[in-house]
């Protein structure tokens, strides 16, 4: 799907024109509580309760270079994944928006990510294609152990009605056939 584009100001921030340092904190908040509490053997999706990871999962740390990179995707107003991905995993999301104001957009889009798994549940470490095909792998590509850096993008829309983002995570995960993590 495509819209038009409208390049979005910001003020305060991480990177060098970047995303706002609050909305760094939303994705990187969300992720982290995700992932700590699945090392830790407490999280339940969907009423299973997942094991605990055989060794702690990282932190996800926030890295310029892939928000660039992330911001040029959200920049195409195109919801498509994007092409000539080396090495980065990359999540979207999208919602209508009545403002300008984008407050909160980054704890919005990654609790909206981890959602799929209380949706559809997670029924096992192990990576298959039925299992990526549920409708999990933005959540899946969170909790990846071996991802450890992050970057996002956003930008409004099409009139400013819609909001875009794209968020990257190296190492690529969601690899068919892989664990997502070692219980």
């Amino acid at each position: 799907q495509y819209f038009h584009m409208k390049t979005i100001q910001v003020v305060s921030c991480q990177c060098d024109g970047g995303i706002p340092a609050d909305e760094v904190k939303g994705f990187l908040d969300v992720h982290n509580k995700l992932r700590s509490t699945i090392s830790a053997g407490n999280y339940v999706a969907k009423g299973k309760q997942m094991p605990a990871s055989k060794n702690p999962i990282a932190n996800m740390t926030w890295d310029c270079s892939i928000e660039k990179s992330a911001q040029a995707v959200a920049d195409t107003c195109v919801f498509a994944h994007s092409k000539n991905r080396v090495n980065l995993g990359e999540n979207l999301y999208t919602n209508w928006t009545s403002g300008k104001t984008l407050t909160g957009s980054g704890e919005k889009a990654s609790n909206y990510w981890e959602n799929e798994f209380q949706e559809h549940g997670w029924p096992g470490v192990k990576l298959t294609r039925e299992i990526f095909d549920s409708g999990i792998g933005h959540a899946t590509q969170m909790a990846w152990a071996d991802s450890t850096k992050i970057g996002c993008g956003m930008t409004l829309c099409d009139d400013e009605k819609v909001l875009l983002i794209a968020c990257q995570y190296r190492n690529a995960g969601n690899y068919i056939g892989r664990n997502v993590y070692e219980p």
